[in-house]
């Protein structure tokens, strides 16, 4: 019964990270062509965009972007590493191994950590945000989620 529990969980969890990847690429691949400060337009500069953060939120936000920025960073080369492995170990063993089934986790590790630090992220800049910037947050935050569910 426990390991259904945990195969549900561990279900669940792939399809978000599948979402937000999704969501991510998707993102990169629509916006892609359009440059903002020397950076690339993501989903950060969408968010900042549709919340219409002024020049001052900005640059109370500077740190706490920068240090969100530098761990998406080291958590995207982690998954990187992780599917990397994973292909490794693929490819040497022929069946469903303790290497392979040792990679998965690793890069389930990286996908949560890449998630928990996105919404920390989200709720550190909580109490910069206006009280009406942070319910529309709050609502594409959650309106994404609902969208990458239904798909």
């Amino acid at each position: 019964m426990k390991k259904r529990y945990i195969n549900a969980f561990m279900l669940i969890l792939i399809v978000l990270v599948i979402g937000f990847v999704a969501l991510y690429a998707g993102q990169k691949y629509m916006y892609g062509h359009h440059r903002y400060s020397g950076h690339g337009y993501d989903m950060h500069h969408y968010l900042h965009n549709q919340l219409q953060i002024t020049e001052k939120q900005d640059q109370q936000l500077s740190e706490i972007e920068q240090q969100f920025s530098q761990r998406k960073q080291y958590l995207e080369e982690t998954i990187r590493i992780a599917n990397m492995e994973l292909a490794d170990a693929i490819k040497k063993d022929d069946f469903y191994s303790p290497q392979v089934q040792q990679s998965v986790d690793k890069n389930h590790e990286a996908m949560g950590k890449m998630q928990k630090t996105t919404l920390e992220h989200l709720f550190a800049m909580k109490p910069i945000l206006t009280p009406e910037q942070n319910k529309k947050l709050k609502r594409l935050t959650t309106n994404a989620l609902y969208e990458n569910a239904k798909e």
